[in-house]
């Protein structure tokens, strides 16, 4: 894994919601037909909603997503007038969640950075599977991080688990089998996220996945990250 998980269970504690451009609002009115083009899927991006509680989480709000296989990922939410709140970037198993007021960075393994976001430890590779509905069910081991997958009565990815963690598919977009509504679960923690808007395969843009700039910023600690969070 590369790092250790924090005593505290290492996930993100943020009150109010993160909201993005109300004009993103009008993807939800009218889900659009979404069907995976036949060539095969290496990239998602998009706009979603998370809402997560937990004895250590507790996140609302919206956040903009490129995740792009094998191991490529950008989540950027956003505060009530539309300014960058945080930023996560994943790449080659590493993540680094990124306080732009603060100037600030924590690093730390990919699937721990997932899971204190989302409280599911995913990592980007799996992101796509999920998030475009071209997950295979099979057997222990499917995936990248060992995620059992289930199909349901129509052969869709609808389930699946890692250890202590599940999610559930508890809605699809109209066409087929790419989830709109996805519930998750973890130790000590439930929630959900729901997709907004989603494209495949955009043009691949390495830089949008680009740390240099941190050589600008502060290192600090999870630890850190929180008290930081919490001023």
């Amino acid at each position: 894994m590369g790092s250790s998980r924090p005593v505290d269970g290492g996930r993100i504690l943020i009150a109010g919601a993160l909201l993005i451009a109300a004009a993103l609002t009008s993807c939800v009115r009218r889900p659009p037909v979404l069907v995976p083009p036949s060539c095969g899927v290496e990239a998602v991006e998009g706009f979603g909603s998370a809402s997560v509680a937990g004895v250590d989480a507790a996140i609302k709000g919206k956040f903009g997503f490129v995740f792009r296989r094998p191991g490529l990922g950008r989540v950027e939410a956003f505060d009530p007038i539309g300014r960058t709140a945080f930023l996560i970037f994943f790449r080659d198993g590493r993540a680094w969640f990124v306080l732009p007021g603060k100037k600030a960075y924590a690093e730390d393994a990919a699937d721990i950075m997932m899971e204190r976001f989302l409280g599911v430890a995913l990592l980007p590779g799996d992101a796509v599977r999920l998030l475009s509905g071209t997950w295979t069910a099979g057997g222990e081991g499917d995936g990248e991080s060992g995620w059992s997958v289930e199909a349901d009565e129509k052969g869709r990815a609808a389930r699946g688990s890692s250890g202590a963690f599940a999610f559930t598919v508890r809605e699809f977009f109209p066409g087929g089998a790419v989830p709109r509504e996805i519930g998750l679960a973890g130790p000590g923690t439930s929630g959900r996220v729901k997709v907004l808007k989603l494209g495949f395969n955009p043009a691949p843009r390495p830089e949008i996945f680009d740390v240099a700039f941190l050589r600008a910023y502060a290192a600090t600690t999870w630890e850190g990250m929180l008290e930081l969070l919490e001023r």
